[in-house]
């Protein structure tokens, strides 16, 4: 950036800038600021953005003055920012759009050889250096509306605190993210400039977070009308909402306060979950809203209770395993560099995986996503990660298939499909397919994954049908028919299942991967009394003529096969067993117990420079062997799962099962 306005910081002091935003009663002036220079070790006061930053190509110019020393001078001149200056910035706001940025640029600097800085002189007089710079225009309208009239408000923004030309400064700063955001007096959240009916959403929002149903607020002394909810829709969908950064803005604050235009509520004001679903459920049977706009204000909360999931979990404590949880419910989010998939993460993780990814963006995509799932994989002494790869075909991929992307998703189909995936993720602890064994990890030639685990059967056959993510009652009908032929289980509901029971209710308990979650419940293993709910719900598939469920416990069924199934296949290995598995799983491919794996995974042989080397299809629900009992050398049983007692699984005499230790080998994953 220009030469002597961002002034180098000391590192060794965990220095920042900070932004005293220059007070105006005028709403059209210049927004106008000052850098300052501290050290988070002072503990200084001031307030934190959390916004977007837009479109880089449409700005609009600010000014800033650098001030070095404890407070500022009058009147000082200095050479402005030059074209390489312009182009280094703009290449690392967004390559793609540099020039665009660089003409910008430009208009406000180039022309002239020095910008003449005015102030009123105080106590200890320091060097100021000031130009105009542009800025997004969504961050200069937050300027505008949120400067005091009287005096300055002091601020971190991280477009204009950190010098974003120096990849240097900046993988300094990301690690400061935690302590900048959480020693905020408050989290300034910037949703954007006001639009109509944007006042009334937000006063909307507050009746919602008191539990006002809808058919019964009042806003202005009228009744809510179908108008306030498209209002609430445009808010709660703004750009701001699936941004990466913002769940860790938004977890590390003492307090945050959301802004649009001059108008602002506190986010502990926002409806939990809870409280939502009764509102809206009580609002769906009065009748008085439109039907479509009432699923849209619904759908418009979504990202927000990403956020509320994203909460929760960081909530319950610092877990290893939980930030793979969390960053994968990132990926529902959306960033300007593909690397804030990782970075935007680390100010939620403990010191033991914060300490071992370090912010790098001189390094590709592909090696920061690589060095994250290695760093995480060893912390997590488990393999939860691959439990988040995505099978792609050797032509097309660019990471070896243990390591998961966490590139931006787009689309419904695919997000919701993903969402069912992170869901899944809260299942890992009810398994161990790996008993006892422990996790055996490590990287060789760079690239491979070197695991321990032993073949313990091959996929025999799978489902036509993938179940869709958001399938009809017909089409789920149809899907489960298809799946059920493949067992002939129509023909006999009394054949026996080859781990013992029979295959009917082995049948049932895999369409949900043996996890039931009831209605207002958490999530625990199956029990014999949830087989009324498999009844019930195909009842309704058969018979049913409404787009709702008429049974609780049909729709509780329903969404926890949707959970387990979506995006998924049915299949029969060649022992019998049934199973639920990834989209890409094939005839053939080999049902591996790793250890440190909490689920058995599908691998699929392939040729490398090592024997046993193979391809990471994704992991699997199987029947019979979630609990160890394919490599435990006395038959486990199932109890105290939730709170109450469960059955114990079925003896195993005669089946031969086990894979005793010498049968686990080194295994290659390319």
């Amino acid at each position: 950036m220009a030469s002597g306005v961002w002034i180098p910081l000391d590192r060794g002091r965990r220095q920042i800038r900070l932004a005293h935003l220059a007070p105006s009663k005028i709403l059209d002036d210049q927004p106008s600021l000052s850098l300052h220079i501290v050290s988070l070790d002072e503990n200084p006061h001031y307030e934190a953005l959390s916004y977007v930053w837009g479109d880089p190509k449409v700005t609009a110019p600010i000014q800033i003055r650098s001030v070095q020393g404890k407070s500022t001078t009058t009147n000082a001149t200095i050479p402005s920012s030059n074209h390489s200056s312009c182009l280094s910035v703009a290449q690392a706001l967004n390559p793609e759009d540099s020039q665009s940025f660089v003409t910008e640029l430009a208009r406000y600097t180039i022309n002239s050889d020095v910008h003449q800085a005015q102030g009123s002189k105080s106590n200890d007089a320091s060097e100021v250096h000031a130009l105009d710079w542009p800025v997004t225009t969504n961050l200069e309208a937050a300027m505008r509306y949120l400067r005091h009239e009287f005096t300055e408000r002091v601020l971190w923004i991280d477009a204009v605190c950190i010098d974003q030309s120096n990849i240097e400064e900046r993988n300094h700063q990301v690690p400061l993210m935690k302590a900048i955001y959480s020693n905020a007096e408050v989290v300034r959240v910037w949703l954007g400039s006001p639009t109509t009916g944007s006042d009334d959403a937000i006063a909307l929002l507050n009746e919602v977070g008191q539990g006002v149903l809808l058919q019964e607020a009042r806003l202005h002394d009228r009744p809510v009308d179908d108008n306030d909810l498209r209002s609430t829709i445009e808010l709660m969908t703004r750009a701001w909402w699936d941004r990466t950064w913002v769940q860790q803005e938004l977890l590390l604050a003492k307090r945050a306060v959301l802004s649009c235009g001059f108008s602002s509520f506190e986010w502990s004001n926002m409806p939990s979950a809870n409280r939502f679903n009764s509102v809206v459920g009580s609002a769906m049977k009065s009748l008085r809203f439109d039907e479509y706009i009432l699923d849209d204000f619904i759908d418009s909360f979504d990202a927000y209770m990403r956020i509320q999931n994203m909460t929760e979990i960081h909530g319950q404590g610092t877990e290893d395993e939980d930030f793979v949880l969390i960053m994968a419910h990132g990926r529902l989010c959306q960033n300007a560099d593909e690397r804030d998939s990782v970075y935007g993460f680390l100010g939620l993780m403990n010191d033991n995986i914060a300490s071992r990814i370090k912010p790098d963006y001189n390094m590709s995509v592909g090696n920061v996503f690589q060095d994250a799932a290695t760093q995480l994989t060893r912390c997590s002494q488990s393999l939860i990660l691959f439990s988040l790869t995505q099978y792609i075909a050797k032509e097309s991929r660019s990471t070896p298939t243990w390591i998961p992307s966490w590139n931006a998703l787009s689309g419904p189909e695919v997000l919701e499909e993903w969402s069912n995936r992170s869901r899944r993720l809260i299942q890992h602890d009810h398994f161990s397919s790996c008993a006892e064994h422990n996790l055996k990890f490590e990287v060789v030639n760079k690239i491979i994954s070197k695991l321990f685990g032993a073949q313990f059967d091959r996929v025999r056959s799978t489902g036509s049908d993938l179940a869709p993510c958001d399938p009809t009652s017909a089409e789920v009908l149809e899907i489960h028919q298809a799946w059920q032929l493949l067992w002939n289980l129509e023909a006999d509901h009394d054949l026996r299942y080859v781990a013992g029971g029979n295959a009917s209710e082995a049948y049932w308990r895999t369409l949900i991967n043996d996890i039931y979650k009831g209605i207002g419940e958490s999530r625990r293993r199956c029990q014999i009394g949830d087989h009324k709910a498999y009844l019930e719900w195909i009842d309704e598939l058969e018979n049913s003529t409404t787009a709702y469920w008429d049974s609780d416990l049909a729709n509780s069924f329903h969404i926890s096969y949707s959970e387990a199934c979506s995006g998924r296949r049915f299949f029969i290995t060649k022992k019998g067993y049934f199973g639920i598995g990834p989209a890409e799983l094939e005839e053939g491919d080999e049902i591996y117990i790793l250890a440190g794996g909490k689920h058995p995974f599908a691998l699929r042989p392939s040729l490398g420079p090592q024997p046993d080397t193979f391809e990471l299809v994704g992991d699997c629900y199987v029947h019979g062997i979630m609990d160890g009992e394919a490599v435990s050398d006395q038959s486990r049983s199932r109890k105290n799962i939730g709170d109450e007692e469960c059955e114990e699984l079925p003896s195993r005499q005669s089946l031969d099962l086990d894979l005793p230790l010498q049968n686990f080998h080194d295994v290659f994953i390319v």
